[in-house]
């Protein structure tokens, strides 16, 4: 299926959750928050939400500096 994951298209197999596809593309869990659809999702939600065709997420790093 295909998701709009940061503004690009990303082929996903279907019933991919929100958990699978950050393990997948290799984020760090521990530094990114997720918009699902303009939502923030927290982090308990990941593993449960299953994600949709055309559903848009954006993925935010966290930088630390000074």
């Amino acid at each position: 299926m295909r998701l709009t994951v940061n503004g690009k298209d990303l082929q996903m197999p279907v019933g991919v959750t929100i958990a699978e596809l950050v393990g997948k593309q290799g984020f760090n869990p521990e530094v990114i928050v997720i918009e699902h659809n303009q939502q923030i999702v927290k982090k308990e939600e990941w593993q449960a939400t299953v994600l949709q065709p055309e559903d848009c997420l954006e993925v935010v790093t966290f930088v630390g500096g000074g």
